[in-house]
């Protein structure tokens, strides 16, 4: 069965009962504690602005729309609180309205949400719709599933405007969040320190970023990314999608010597390149979490003419003294280490700032030739 297959059985199956099908054991965010939830609409010529902290509601047009969240005490000198919106394009609105208006209190505040959202896990920014579909897939066209009006439906959610986000939003972060994720909020808090400081230092908000700065948060961005979905299939039921994409390979050990153990996998579908890292664990795909993981690397793939693909493990066999031909095993990426990107990051501006780095400006970029992965290609051309 193919991921498109896999996804529209859970599809069919909302359709059939009526009732969301769930996509995710966890919460696939941080509960937006104390969050401030904002409808925003425009017309063109105006923007419309409601927002509420569940407890008072203020509205507003254009400016005076600023003004309400300032009201619900939205301001740099405040502390951070996670922003609620329906859709990525609200925030793309509010921050429109924000560059217009650099003085209001609550501007330099909204820019930061709008550099957060592009941090996947990040708590600063709650956009519902994407966190929702994170956790269910309902029975209706996939495009559909974009529209606050549509999760309202399903979830019995009976408020309306921003009061709605407010339910929805809380509603999709209930339960257990996602092994991991509250580390997103200690990088969001750093990220708050730094450009509180850097404002109050005297640099407007909305200026452009130097070329260091820019290159410096296109790697975060890239590293949240990459850690995002790294602890997301920590998930049981994500892991389990993901076996039909090769992402997660689920399989049976049929050799086991003292420096590698050889897994033939259920079907000819695997992204676990030569010389890639992962982690495995004892039994299926759902068994993800729930189990003691161990580390190791690829150290050989093949297909057989008869399409059975077996690939080889190194590392494994210090810590999985117990394994044995016949039991089953479930390889995916290996876990991304969030300090290690932190040191990468550090050693990263260190270099930026040194001699003749031309990302800061001072000498010329050399060219060199490298090999591209395949999948980075494909990803290229398809965008």
């Amino acid at each position: 069965m193919s991921r498109a297959l896999f996804d529209l059985g859970a599809r069919l199956r909302a359709a059939h009962t009526g009732k969301p099908v769930a996509t995710a054991l966890y919460a696939p965010v941080i509960p937006p504690t104390n969050g401030i939830a904002v409808t925003v609409d425009t017309d063109g010529e105006h923007t419309y602005v409601t927002a509420t902290d569940g407890s008072s509601t203020h509205a507003g047009t254009d400016r005076n729309g600023l003004d309400a969240l300032a009201t619900l005490g939205v301001n740099i000198t405040a502390p951070r609180r996670p922003l609620i919106v329906g859709t990525a394009s609200d925030l793309t609105t509010l921050a429109t309205l924000a560059r217009d208006h650099r003085d209001a209190p609550a501007s330099p505040v909204i820019g930061w949400w709008d550099e957060r959202l592009d941090y996947p896990g990040t708590d600063a920014v709650h956009v519902v719709t994407d966190a929702a579909r994170r956790r269910w897939t309902l029975g209706v066209h996939p495009d559909r599933e974009r529209e606050v009006p549509t999760w309202a439906q399903w979830l019995n959610i009976t408020s309306t405007g921003a009061q709605q986000l407010l339910d929805l939003a809380y509603l999709t972060a209930a339960g257990p969040v996602l092994p991991g994720i509250l580390h997103a909020s200690i990088i969001d808090t750093a990220s708050w320190n730094r450009y509180t400081q850097r404002l109050a230092a005297g640099r407007p908000w909305w200026i452009k970023d130097t070329r260091i700065d820019a290159a410096l948060g296109l790697i975060g961005r890239s590293h949240a990314a990459e850690w995002y979905e790294s602890i997301r299939l920590d998930d049981p039921l994500v892991a389990l999608a993901a076996a039909h994409d090769g992402t997660v390979v689920p399989g049976t050990i049929i050799d086991r010597s003292e420096a590698t153990i050889v897994v033939a996998a259920d079907r000819p579908l695997s992204r676990l390149r030569v010389d890639s890292k992962v982690t495995a664990w004892v039994g299926e795909p759902v068994n993800a979490g729930a189990v003691s993981c161990l580390t190791g690397s690829v150290s050989a793939a093949s297909i057989d003419t008869d399409a059975h693909l077996t690939i080889t493990i190194s590392g494994l066999p210090r810590r999985g003294g117990d394994l044995k031909a016949g039991d089953r095993l479930t390889l995916r990426p290996g876990r991304v280490d969030p300090s290690m990107q932190a040191n990468a990051r550090r050693l990263a501006a260190a270099g930026y700032r040194r001699g003749t780095n031309w990302i800061a400006g001072r000498g010329n970029p050399v060219p060199r030739r490298g090999d591209v992965p395949l999948d980075v290609i494909v990803a290229a051309a398809e965008g």
